[in-house]
């Protein structure tokens, strides 16, 4: 198992995502985000703003999915 953080995923905070796999962790910042934006949070708010860019280009989405998937990949394993 391993731990990210939302920052380290692009957001805006420390809080920890533990999975056995990217999408595990994906899944569980996907939520954050929603909670986050629900509660408007303007940090994660312009975290998302940052993102939207992203998503305007498909490519570079991938792109930077893959480095993220590669960087989560590399992180050591938490007990």
């Amino acid at each position: 198992m391993k731990k990210i953080t939302c920052k380290q995923l692009g957001g805006a905070c420390e809080q920890a995502f533990l999975g056995d796999s990217f999408e595990d962790v994906a899944r569980q910042s996907r939520q954050h985000a929603m909670d986050m934006f629900a509660k408007n949070d303007a940090d994660h708010i312009n975290a998302a703003e940052t993102m939207k860019s992203l998503l305007a280009n498909p490519t570079a989405m991938e792109e930077w999915m893959s480095e993220r998937e590669t960087y989560f990949n590399s992180l050591p394993d938490v007990s």
